[in-house]
């Protein structure tokens, strides 16, 4: 790769609204493009960072409708300052991780595009929802009963945000919106609610079977409820598992309090405890879509440079990636205890000071409609590299290996609920927690 820096890297290199890029980052990512071109995976660079200057954008618009979604009745397109009766009487939301869920999510859809593999994903934080389902409006993978009601026009959105913690109900009783608090069946892709903490954390490593590839998002306030994730590394086996990446949002929040990783002593004492346990730990800045790119497919290498070894040992080094961040990062409000739901200090719909730290604060994560229709173009190469949207990764009849495949994975009580799970739905089980005995 020529080192001098091209124009489009030095596009992506300035970094876009709040979203910038570290020395460590921008140097990580230039490596991994020369890795790509050295294995023929690519042969024009400037795609790869055309890729990356499109996600700054398009994770930046999600933040936008990440807080629209707390605290609006409706989005603008223009930009324009919102005036009080578009703001929710009563807002509500997990607006804090919800925005540090949206890099987390986006450098997962980048990751894609640059190998042009449609990985599956799980999201332990599943109250975390709104940075999905903002994303997926903008993008317009939704699902088949939102799609014709959440789109990137202004309508869509406006609906989007009106919808969220609606809890509208029809004349029978049952919602009448296909949206929830947590990841639900009408999440595109989602295979989990993630609404129990730390469940995702025990059971993401039995979920991939050979030839699959799911990366988990799990939350540092998650990692003191479930006790068990720390055996990953000795239930992993190259023969019978697929390529699994944990990534860690490390925002140092548990609800409205500090996590316990955070008062042992944050990312060092986190990295330290994950060596101890067999996990091949390292950081990224978790503020930077292009830093959980790298980190995906950093992580899927060492795994697989692992599985490729005749002389392999066991327990397995799962890589595990530690993405530090603020909780809220990009809003005001960010790392404190109000950041978890409400991070602003009042209600916009009648609190002027409220209402204009909220205008302030759109008005720096705000993408023009026409900027963000190019970087959603250059996401958008599914039918290109002849492969799936992401909302069809979710594990489903005709995605799964037939029965008997499951007989040399394992035949204890886990393997026989599955079984008998596929049997009685015709195969629509949406995860497995296979054992081996």
């Amino acid at each position: 790769m020529n080192h001098d820096p091209s124009p489009e890297f030095l596009r992506w290199a300035n970094g876009y609204g709040v979203i910038e890029h570290s020395s460590e980052t921008r140097d990580r990512v230039r490596a991994l493009g020369a890795r790509l071109i050295a294995a023929g995976r690519t042969t024009e660079v400037d795609a790869y960072y055309r890729l990356l200057a499109a996600a700054d954008r398009l994770a930046s618009a999600a933040m936008w409708a990440v807080v629209h979604m707390t605290y609006a009745r409706r989005m603008d397109l223009s930009g324009a300052p919102l005036p009080p009766e578009a703001f929710k009487a009563t807002p509500e939301g997990h607006t804090g991780g919800s925005l540090n869920m949206v890099p987390a999510f986006v450098g997962y859809l980048v990751a894609n595009a640059i190998t042009a593999t449609t990985r599956s994903w799980l999201m332990g934080q599943g109250h975390c929802v709104a940075s999905i389902e903002a994303i997926n409006a903008l993008t317009g993978d939704v699902s088949a009963v939102q799609k014709g009601r959440y789109d990137r026009s202004e309508a869509g959105l406006s609906r989007l945000a009106a919808d969220f913690y609606s809890y509208a109900i029809d004349a029978s009783g049952h919602a009448s919106v296909p949206l929830g608090s947590h990841a639900g069946p009408n999440t595109a892709g989602a295979i989990s609610e993630g609404g129990y903490l730390g469940f995702a954390e025990v059971q993401y490593v039995h979920m991939p079977l050979p030839g699959e590839r799911l990366v988990a998002f799990l939350s540092d306030g998650a990692f003191e409820e479930q006790r068990g994730s720390d055996w990953t590394p000795r239930w992993w086996r190259a023969e019978d598992s697929g390529i699994a990446v944990p990534v860690m949002i490390l925002n140092g929040r548990r609800i409205e309090e500090r996590a316990q990783i955070a008062q042992q002593g944050g990312s060092d004492w986190l990295a330290s405890h994950l060596r101890h346990n067999g996990f091949d730990p390292f950081s990224i800045d978790g503020r930077d879509p292009a830093a959980f790119a790298w980190a995906i497919l950093t992580a899927e290498e060492r795994l697989e440079r692992f599985a490729a070894r005749p002389d392999r040992r066991y327990p397995a080094p799962i890589p595990y990636v530690i993405a530090e961040t603020v909780k809220g990062f990009g809003f005001p409000g960010a790392g404190t205890n109000a950041a978890h739901n409400l991070p602003l200090g009042g209600n916009p719909s009648n609190d002027e000071v409220a209402r204009q730290a909220f205008n302030d604060a759109a008005r720096s994560l705000f993408v023009p409609s026409d900027e963000l229709d190019r970087a959603i173009g250059a996401l958008a190469v599914h039918g290109k590299q002849n492969r799936p949207p992401e909302v069809g990764t979710r594990w489903r009849s005709g995605t799964r290996p037939p029965l008997d495949f499951l007989s040399p994975i394992g035949r204890g009580p886990a393997a026989r609920q599955i079984a008998l799970c596929m049997r009685s739905t015709g195969g629509s089980c949406a995860w497995s927690t296979t054992t081996r005995n």
